[in-house]
């Protein structure tokens, strides 16, 4: 496909979306200014040429007890085949939210949810003996939280920008059989009508809408979110590996503020382990990269040191994985 164009009319649906990704198309039409079969022709197109990744439901399994593990693979010498069917495999037959190829020390990093470290020592532990001809190091590193943003700069740069927060251990949430069902239906698209999440799971609009309300009121689903191509808009992810000066730990408010008002940084992690801090950010390019590393180390004695690397490619997400433990 060649260089995509979006126009101003684009960028208005973006920006809307970005803002409330279940948006209906009348409202979206009103406040684009176009009619409603524009809107949601031009809707179609976004996600027909993946400019528009898809609308995510933010469920957080952090809410019914689980912990999330990040997972730094190097791979030995393989094939293109073994290593796209390797990062398959992660993301299908495990309990993984995240699979992305990365640049640097490592090739992949993969985010595995279960209940307790010690059980994801023995699920960890599985994968390494299944794959001993493939890995060849490896680093896990616990999460404590992940912080996701808005875009906001689709028309102008903002910094009123909203912030989910999610994956903390907090274990105050209960769901049934049918919760389950209802999330594995909405998890990839939060668009989908009330009616048709009825039907899929054999219960009344109202019933379903009456439960989503629920697991939005729990924290179970924290929010919604449309997530793009970067590409479509001639930027690059990379990942900011931050250790802390922990003397200078009171700065860490400042930093984080400083985070959420800068539009080109999409999340921010907390770690525990050799990293306090990892910042997703893409840039316009790699000497805004380069401003940005001298802004933050200049203005933040926290600070101690820090590594980047680029995401070579999102292989996949999963906010709500079949194979979560029950």
């Amino acid at each position: 496909m060649g260089k995509i164009k979006l126009d101003l009319k684009d960028k208005r649906i973006l920006n809307e979306l970005d803002r409330n990704p279940n948006v209906s198309l009348s409202h979206l039409a009103k406040k684009v200014v176009i009619s409603s079969q524009v809107a949601e022709y031009r809707l179609k197109r976004l996600l027909s040429q993946k400019t528009i990744w898809g609308f995510f439901t933010l469920i957080d399994p952090g809410r019914l007890g689980y912990n999330l593990f990040r997972v730094h693979l190097k791979l030995k010498s393989v094939s293109e085949e073994i290593y796209t069917s390797f990062a398959d495999e992660l993301l299908k037959n495990y309990p993984t939210f995240w699979v992305a190829f990365v640049s640097g020390q490592f090739d992949i990093i993969t985010d595995i949810w279960s209940i307790n470290s010690n059980e994801f020592n023995l699920l960890f532990n599985r994968i390494l003996e299944k794959n001993k001809e493939i890995i060849n190091d490896y680093e896990i590193i616990p999460i404590l939280e992940i912080n996701l943003y808005e875009y906001g700069y689709f028309l102008k740069e903002r910094v009123d920008r909203n912030k989910t927060t999610l994956f903390k251990n907090l274990k105050n949430g209960k769901i049934d059989e049918k919760d389950k069902k209802i999330l594995r239906v909405i998890r990839g698209n939060s668009r989908i009508p009330f009616e048709t999440i009825g039907t899929k799971v054999g219960l009344t609009r109202n019933a379903v809408k009456y439960r989503i309300k629920s697991l939005e009121k729990s924290g179970i689903i924290a929010g919604y979110k449309m997530m793009v191509n970067f590409v479509h808009f001639d930027h690059t992810t990379y990942k900011i590996f931050i250790k802390y000066n922990n003397s200078k730990i009171d700065q860490e408010i400042q930093l984080l503020k400083y985070l959420q008002n800068y539009p080109g940084v999409l999340s921010h992690t907390k770690l525990l382990g050799r990293w306090n801090l990892d910042i997703e950010i893409e840039p316009k390019n790699v000497k805004e990269l380069q401003k940005f590393l001298i802004t933050i180390r200049n203005k933040f004695n926290i600070i101690e040191d820090y590594e980047f690397i680029q995401i070579i490619e999102d292989y996949g997400i999963d906010f709500y994985p079949e194979k979560l433990p029950a």
